[in-house]
């Protein structure tokens, strides 16, 4: 792939790597997500390297003049410190104004590293000969609990590898040989070095699948199934993918609990109400029909096809997962009762989890997890949308309920294959939500001044926003982190963080806050305190799209019992601290006429 305005090539790419190249392969520079260091490779050309910041000394030396050598210490007024290691042969640079200009084109690798602490110097040295080219990701379940997620890294050169790993990395790293470890940190907290080429994780897999952990409070259940007969009458009205997929996700959800509840001829009720709403999607026959995109290989909604604007960005890719994880989940309801209805449509169906969770590099029409960033360990949003601060997501709970929804899937219709995969999206997600968008006091990711809102709102690859894109208001904040309310947010919502979030979230029903958000709300509550929530659920007069009086219902008369005094105990496994990466905002390349410099411009919130 060519950018011919700055004659730049994609020569290679991996889920976490990408090789570029510019004027005929005379620069080459493999990024590998995670390296402390950045590479170039050069073939007969110049290099110039320049700063914004005035440089003070090179090799401690502060007068100008000539420098050989295959190291290069490089001190700035800013107070950083960067080295530039050089092989296979010596460079001679001349320090000119504020630059260094190597006196001939020059063959070789460059590697250039921020030097942080001064005990770091001697580490950085001994690895500074050998350089990772591709990066590689691969999971295998091993059991109905576990799996092994691997990361493996090509390299050339000599010597050992080293490398930077997030917090969610160090939580489950099997046998990390560490170094580095308060050496650098990112927007996602503090970084630890990794010597070695292959990390292997074992993650928890999460088998909640279609009711909650615990049983419906006997005393509710009379109020619930009498709301059942009342939510009877609600059905589909919208017409664009994603409200419509939170409202026939509700359906299932009313479907589910009227299983729970044996009354089997409101089940298949919803379960026909479903089928009748979905089968137009199926067959392209909505107005708002799915088309498959032969530009970027997907399924996008006919309007967003016509306008990147409508539909949340749809024909941009913006939140696929978000709006087909609420289709999956409707499909994966009607599988549970009638998976023969989910196999005569299964090729389309198929392909909502193909545009959105396709684990085959060898699939020619799908690319693989569109949305998945195995290396931070959660899911991007913004499609193919361009952002001065990169990639981002908002609702992580959405992102959840969509690989949920793709294991549910698996579990109805006997697929383990699609099960696994949903179960190590989901078990991925989790834990970076934990780690990087709840903020427990425990937490070291954030300043004091950003964790007090205990809450991410957007997570950017150089930022924090404690916002949306669609208001201020700290219910919407919030509980875009917590829609929709399924069984599985008994897992992304643990109760020893909702002690501490819940007091940040209630102010907002002191405002004039709609009923919807109002519902969500009183929903947090319940993880801490069912008894208070079941009064005020009981008060509300309407709710979301996505929601309805008796999941509402269900949902506080289904939480376990919260001890406020003796909170550090989950049901689930608990994730400890850490951390994160972003390489490429500490050094920026620029080359054209063989020169490169670097800056350093790390965002803080």
């Amino acid at each position: 792939m060519q950018n011919p305005v700055f004659d730049r090539y994609v020569e290679d790419y991996s889920q976490s790597s990408v090789t570029l190249s510019w004027r005929n392969n005379q620069l080459v520079s493999p990024m590998v997500r995670g390296t402390p260091y950045f590479t170039l490779l050069w073939n007969n050309l110049t290099p110039v390297i320049t700063s914004r910041h005035a440089l003070l000394s090179v090799n401690g030396n502060s007068n100008r003049g000539q420098f050989t050598g295959r190291k290069f210490k490089l001190i700035y007024n800013n107070g950083q410190t960067w080295i530039i290691y050089a092989s296979p042969s010596d460079i001679t640079f001349t320090w000119v104004g504020d630059r260094l200009e190597a006196d001939r084109p020059y063959t070789g690798r460059t590697r250039t590293a921020l030097l942080k602490l001064p005990a770091d110097e001697s580490i950085l040295d001994a690895h500074s000969n050998i350089h990772p080219t591709k990066a590689t990701f691969s999971f295998t379940v091993t059991s109905d609990t576990h799996a092994n997620l691997e990361w493996t890294y090509a390299t050339e050169g000599s010597g050992e590898l080293l490398m930077l790993a997030l917090p969610h990395h160090m939580d489950i790293i099997q046998n990390p040989r560490t170094v580095l470890v308060d050496s650098y940190r990112s927007i996602k907290g503090p970084l630890t070095g990794i010597i070695g080429s292959r990390w292997v994780m074992h993650e928890y897999l999460y088998n909640i699948q279609w009711d909650a952990p615990s049983p419906i409070d006997p005393d509710k259940i009379e109020i619930i199934r009498n709301a059942l007969y009342q939510d009877r009458t609600l059905g589909t009205t919208e017409t664009d993918p994603y409200y419509f997929g939170k409202e026939v996700a509700a359906l299932g959800r009313l479907a589910l609990i009227a299983d729970r509840l044996t009354e089997r001829t409101i089940a298949t009720e919803f379960r026909q109400k479903m089928k009748n709403a979905l089968l137009p999607w199926l067959q392209g026959t909505n107005p708002n029909s799915l088309k498959y995109d032969t530009v970027w290989g997907g399924v996008c909604s006919t309007e967003g096809l016509k306008d990147i604007t409508a539909d949340f960005g749809q024909g941009y890719y913006n939140d696929h997962h978000f709006h087909y994880g609420y289709h999956l989940y409707a499909y994966a309801v009607i599988a549970r009762e009638d998976p023969g209805w989910v196999f005569s449509h299964f090729n389309a169906i198929l392909d909502l989890v193909r545009d959105i969770a396709n684990p085959s590099p060898e699939d020619t029409y799908f690319t693989p997890f569109r949305h998945m960033d195995w290396f931070h360990g959660h899911s991007w949003g913004s499609g193919l949308f361009v952002f001065t601060d990169s990639n981002n997501q908002e609702s992580t709970s959405e992102a959840v309920n969509a690989w949920y929804s793709v294991y549910l899937l698996g579990v109805a219709l006997g697929d383990n294959n699609l099960k696994h995969v949903g179960q190590v999206l989901l078990a991925t997600e989790i834990r970076s939500t934990h780690k990087y968008y709840h903020i427990p006091s425990t937490s070291t990711v954030y300043d004091p001044i950003f964790a007090q809102n205990k809450i991410v709102g957007i997570l950017w690859e150089t930022k924090v926003d404690y916002a949306t894109w669609f208001g201020l208001n700290v219910e919407y904040i919030h509980c875009i982190q917590m829609l929709p309310f399924t069984p599985i947010t008994e897992v992304l919502l643990p109760a020893s963080y909702v002690k501490e979030e819940y007091p940040i979230l209630a102010p907002a029903l002191n405002g004039n806050i709609q009923e919807g958000w109002k519902g969500f709300v009183h929903m947090d509550h319940a993880i801490i305190n069912k008894d208070q929530a079941w009064v005020e659920v009981q008060r509300l007069r309407s709710y979301d799209e996505g929601n309805s009086a008796t999941n509402t219902y269900w949902w506080v008369a289904t939480r376990p019992r919260f001890n406020m005094d003796n909170s550090t105990k989950d049901t689930f496994p608990k994730d400890n601290q850490c951390f994160f990466f972003k390489w490429f905002s500490a050094v920026t390349l620029v080359t054209f006429a063989s020169t490169f410099f670097y800056h350093l411009c790390k965002r803080f919130y």
